[in-house]
C-alpha cells in the first residue's frame, strides 16, 4: 500500500487529461530526437574526426537558442503556445526527413551537418519558453505545478536513457537512414497529443511586452536572478558531457556506437533517478540545499571523470554527472516557475533557456578549442572545479536568498510547515 501511494503522490499531475496526453506525447517524440542526436553525434565525429569540430557543430546547434529565444518568449507571452508548439514539431520533423534522405544517398558533410544543426537549433530556440509556460496552461490543479514540471523533466531523461539504447541497437543493427526516419515517424505522437489538448482561455494570459520586462525582473528579484546564473553555471561546466562522449567512446574505450549510447544512457539514467526524486516531492521546501549539493557531485564528477580509463569507473561518474544535472536544473525551473508573475512567465523561461541551453554554445566552443590545444581531459578539469566554486559560493548566499523568496512562496501558498 506505501509503495502504490508513493507512485500515486509520484504521478499525480497525470491525473489530469490534458497533461497526461501531454506527458505520453512528448516521451515518444522526445526517444525519438535523442535517437537522431546520438546518431548525429557519431557520424559527426565519424565524418570529421575532430573533436573541435564536434564543438562547432554542438555551437552551431546551440547558438540559436542563445540569439533567438528572447524573441520566442516574446511570442510566448502573445500567441498561443500550442499553436507555437505544433508549428516547430513540424519543422523539426522536416529537418529529421532530410537527414534521412541525406543518410540514404551518403551525402552527409561538416557543412550539412551544421546546416541540420542551425535549423534544429533555430526550432528549438522559439519552441523551448512556449514549452516551458505551456506546462502551467494545460494544468488544472495548480498544486500539482512543481509535480508537473518535474515530471516534465521526467519525460526529458526517460528518453535520454532510452533514446541512446535504441540509437546504439539501430546504428550496429542497420544504419543511421533508420535512426532518422524514427525520428520523423516519432514526432506524429507529439502532434496528435497536442491537438487533442483544449488549455485554458488564453485571456488567463496578458499581452506579451519587451524581453526587458523579464531582464529587470531578474535583477530586482535575486532569487530569481540567482537561479538563472545557477542554471547557466550548470550547463557550461556540463558542456564537455555533451559534446565528447563520441571522443572517449571511440578514443579512450575503443568502442563503437554501442559504447557511445552506452556511456550516454549511464548519464541518462542518473538523470531519471533525480526526475523520479523531485516528481515525489510535495512541496519546494529545501530545493535551495539540492542545488548546491548538485553543484559539488557535479563539479567531484567532472574532476573523477577527466583522466579516467577505465569504463567501470566511468559509468558511475557518468551516472552521478547526469544526476546532478537535473537536481540542479530541474530544482530551478520549479522554484522559478513557482514565483515568476504569470505575465513574465514567457519571457522570464526564455531567460531560462538561454541560460540553459543557451549556455551550451559558448560552453562548446570554448571547451571544444580547450580539448584542440589541451586535450579533452583538461576540459573535463576545468568544467569540474568551476561547479564547485559555483557551489562554494552559493552556499554561502543561499540563507539570504530564502530570506528574500519566502514572503513571495508562501503567498503562493507553496512552502510546507
Amino acid at each position: 500500500m506505501v509503495r502504490i501511494a508513493t507512485l500515486k503522490n509520484m504521478f499525480r499531475s497525470l491525473a489530469g487529461r490534458d497533461f497526461r496526453l501531454y506527458f505520453f506525447g512528448q516521451v515518444i517524440s522526445l526517444v525519438g530526437t535523442w535517437v537522431q542526436q546520438v546518431a548525429l553525434s557519431w557520424i559527426a565525429y565519424r565524418v570529421t574526426g575532430s573533436a573541435f569540430m564536434l564543438g562547432l557543430i554542438a555551437f552551431s546547434g546551440q547558438i540559436p537558442m542563445l540569439l533567438v529565444t528572447p524573441l520566442g518568449g516574446m511570442l510566448a507571452d502573445r500567441f498561443s503556445r500550442r499553436n507555437i508548439l505544433l508549428t516547430t514539431q513540424c519543422v523539426e520533423m522536416s529537418v529529421a526527413v532530410s537527414l534521412a534522405v541525406l543518410a540514404y544517398y551518403d551525402e552527409f558533410s561538416s557543412w550539412a551537418l551544421i546546416a541540420a544543426s542551425v535549423a534544429l537549433g533555430l526550432a528549438g530556440a522559439v519552441e523551448m519558453p512556449a514549452r516551458q509556460a505551456f506546462v502551467t496552461e494545460i494544468l488544472r490543479d495548480r498544486s500539482h505545478m512543481s509535480n508537473a514540471i518535474a515530471l516534465n523533466s521526467l519525460t526529458f531523461n526517460v528518453a535520454r536513457l532510452a533514446g541512446p539504447a535504441v540509437a546504439g541497437i539501430i546504428l550496429a543493427a542497420f544504419s543511421d537512414v533508420v535512426c532518422f526516419a524514427a525520428n520523423a515517424v516519432s514526432y506524429v505522437a507529439s502532434i496528435y497529443t497536442l491537438m487533442a489538448i483544449h488549455p485554458r482561455k488564453q485571456t488567463l494570459r496578458r499581452s506579451g511586452g519587451p524581453l526587458l520586462d523579464g531582464v529587470r525582473y531578474l535583477r530586482e528579484f535575486k532569487p530569481a536572478g540567482w537561479l538563472v546564473m545557477s542554471v547557466a553555471i550548470t550547463s557550461f561546466c556540463v558542456s564537455p558531457f555533451m559534446t565528447f562522449m563520441p571522443v572517449y567512446a571511440k578514443d579512450i574505450f575503443h568502442g563503437g556506437p554501442d559504447m557511445l549510447g552506452t556511456l550516454m544512457g549511464a548519464s541518462g539514467f542518473g538523470a531519471l533517478l533525480a526526475a523520479l526524486f523531485l516528481a515525489n516531492r510535495k512541496s519546494v521546501t529545501g530545493l535551495g540545499n539540492y542545488i548546491v549539493g548538485g553543484f559539488f557531485l557535479c563539479g567531484l564528477a567532472s574532476v573523477g571523470f577527466a583522466y579516467n580509463r577505465l569504463l567501470t569507473l566511468a559509468l558511475p561518474m557518468l551516472v552521478a554527472s547526469g544526476l546532478s544535472l537535473i537536481i540542479v536544473v530541474t530544482s530551478c525551473n520549479i522554484l522559478l516557475q513557482s514565483m515568476v508573475p504569470e505575465q513574465l512567465r514567457g519571457r522570464v523561461m526564455a531567460l531560462y533557456t538561454m541560460s540553459f541551453i543557451g549556455m551550451l554554445p559558448v560552453g562548446s566552443l570554448i571547451m571544444g578549442a580547450l580539448a584542440h590545444k589541451a586535450g579533452v581531459q583538461v576540459a573535463f578539469l576545468l568544467g569540474g572545479v568551476m561547479a564547485v566554486s559555483m557551489g562554494y559560493i552559493l552556499k554561502r548566499r543561499l540563507p539570504r536568498l530564502r530570506t528574500e523568496a519566502r514572503p513571495v512562496l508562501a503567498e503562493k501558498g507553496l512552502l510546507s510547515d
